[in-house]
């Protein structure tokens, strides 16, 4: 099985002190933010025990915007950002993929894909609090990480970011979210063309396209989220929830339509034949490769890893 075990809800008295393995929280009190980080020295993949803290985190910021607690940290955004320079996240746990496939382990795909779908619904949802979600992408962002920015209110990204759903290399395609999120930005002809390419997109690109909300200079993602949030008197909040929530209403997410369709990946995923997983495999190495380095990977190696071909 995955190992995936799920946790309780971090006590909100604690807050913003929570601890994880592999996220780091920071509270900015000038934008009333809770920034939830990937960890520099956290997997670069969503490995079963990160599905299990954002999970934890999750449930934990639910309890949080229910406790006294709020008064003292008031809480408008959620943003979902890096520290490791040059890789957001690189997405699904592939290594788990593979191996549950070569054992035809059909109910750990599924188990992952469904903690995977339960996580992006509640993203997409803004985690059930009166709050803009927000999406800051440094680096490489592909597969099931493009998937979870996908569910955010708002992306803003760095204008060399690369985006990707590279599933389509190893005849799958991406199954957390990716087809309903991308539907609801940018139409079903659009998001066809981006999922069965398999290209990869700079965020200048992604913001020409319309997939995602503002792109900045390099090296500025944070300054550049923090500038988008400030906000004297709450206006901008105002109206951005009031978006986010328009959109929701007009073209809704359902848990159920998620689950079918993360089902139907993993049935696919599971039939793969033998050299679509050995690409797999071969780019689970590359990945091993590109962690294991704390500068960005030289360009064929960036492209091993993010490119369909």
């Amino acid at each position: 099985m995955t190992g995936i075990v799920f946790r309780g809800p971090k006590d909100p008295s604690e807050f913003p002190n929570w601890r994880f393995e592999t996220l780091e929280i920071d509270y900015d009190r000038e934008t009333a933010s809770v920034w939830m980080n990937y960890r520099v020295d956290a997997p670069q993949c969503y490995t079963p025990t990160m599905l299990a803290e954002l999970l934890q985190l999750r449930d934990s910021l639910r309890v949080l915007g229910m406790s006294g607690r709020i008064e003292e940290f008031p809480f408008r955004y959620l943003v979902m950002t890096a520290k490791r320079p040059g890789v957001f996240s690189l997405g699904g746990d592939l290594a788990t993929f593979a191996a549950a496939i070569r054992r035809q382990d059909l109910a750990t795909l599924v188990t992952y894909a469904h903690a995977c779908v339960d996580l992006v619904y509640g993203y997409s949802q803004s985690l059930d609090l009166p709050i803009v979600t927000l999406c800051a992408v440094q680096g490489q962002c592909l597969g099931g990480a493009l998937e979870a920015a996908l569910a955010f209110d708002f992306i803003l990204a760095e204008e060399n970011a690369m985006f990707g759903l590279p599933e389509v290399a190893f005849n799958t395609f991406p199954g957390m979210g990716a087809v309903t999120m991308l539907t609801r930005r940018v139409g079903s002809a659009l998001t066809q063309q981006i999922i069965m390419s398999g290209q990869t997109y700079t965020g200048r690109q992604m913001f020409e396209l319309e997939v995602i909300d503002q792109v900045t200079s390099p090296g500025t993602i944070r300054a550049a989220a923090v500038e988008w949030m400030r906000d004297a008197g709450g206006k901008k909040w105002r109206r951005r929830r009031a978006i986010a929530e328009a959109r929701r209403r007009s073209h809704p997410v359902t848990h159920d339509e998620l689950i079918r369709i993360t089902e139907l990946w993993a049935e696919c995923s599971a039939r793969i034949e033998e050299r679509d997983l050995r690409h797999m495999e071969r780019l689970v190495r590359a990945q091993k490769r590109l962690i294991g380095s704390r500068q960005n990977a030289p360009e064929g190696e960036q492209l091993l890893v993010s490119s369909s071909s």
